[in-house]
């Protein structure tokens, strides 16, 4: 049974972080969220993304709309080019999107892929966990063994996997391990350290999403989907830090998307 007093979606609670509620339910998740303590640090780890995304891009989001994108101009080209028809949706999707302060959630509202981003950060979560802390044996194959190390995964998940280079931040390369993910499906998971012993992980996954996420942090990690691939990236480091790793992790894969 469900002793809850408010049932609040992750739209709704975007919403309310945005100050986009009437006040009627705008009252209905303050109540919510001081009655839930999971909800409550959910909506202070949102809030907090949103102030890191708004430092990342600057004024961004306050900058007007080139005349040349403005839904109006481009209808008014509809008779001529009329394949600019969807590039209007689009663009009035992007205003409305950098003006609610989410340039890195691009699919806000989308249940299914916030519960499968969820999903990757949670398996990459509980696999760092599990062997983070191991000292003799944190990696099936050390980084001694890197060439076989990619070989082997590469083949195993059907795709061009490689090791990014996080030494320009301080991390070495462990090794790796295979792991396994959704359905039975296998996943990857290459191990970092740095000079103090903190460790970072890259998790690769095969995961059927259909369609792309945005790079955004969620559940303790970096996370992001592919249309057939799920990255996570997580550590034992602060999240600024652990954000400088996920963008070379970003950086190493995007070339293959």
């Amino acid at each position: 049974m469900n002793d809850k007093p408010y049932e609040i979606d992750e739209t709704e609670l975007h919403a309310w972080i945005d100050g986009q509620l009437d006040s009627d339910r705008a009252g209905a998740v303050e109540a919510a969220i001081a009655a839930d303590a999971e909800l409550a640090a959910r909506a202070n780890a949102y809030a907090e993304q949103n102030r890191e995304i708004r430092a990342l891009f600057g004024g961004v989001a306050d900058e007007p709309l080139p005349e040349r994108l403005r839904v109006a101009n481009i209808a008014s080209r509809q008779s001529r080019r009329r394949w600019l028809i969807p590039v209007a949706a689009s663009v009035a999707w992007l205003a409305i999107g950098l003006a609610g302060g989410w340039l890195a959630n691009g699919w806000l509202g989308d249940r299914a892929l916030v519960d499968a981003s969820r999903h990757v950060a949670q398996e990459a979560m509980s696999a760092h966990r599990v062997y983070a802390v191991e000292v003799l044996h944190p990696v099936e194959v050390f980084a001694d063994q890197e060439a076989h190390l990619v070989k082997w995964l590469s083949k195993r998940l059907g795709r061009d996997i490689r090791t990014p280079d996080l030494a320009p931040l301080g991390f070495q390369l462990v090794g790796g391990r295979l792991l396994p993910a959704k359905g039975g499906e296998p996943a990857a998971q290459f191990m970092y350290e740095d000079q103090t012993g903190r460790r970072v992980t890259v998790y690769i996954s095969l995961y059927e999403s259909g369609q792309e996420t945005a790079f955004r942090y969620q559940d303790g990690a970096f996370v992001w989907l592919e249309p057939e691939m799920g990255y996570a990236i997580t550590g034992d480091i602060p999240r600024e830090p652990l954000l400088a790793v996920s963008n070379i992790v970003y950086e190493t894969f995007e070339p293959t998307h």
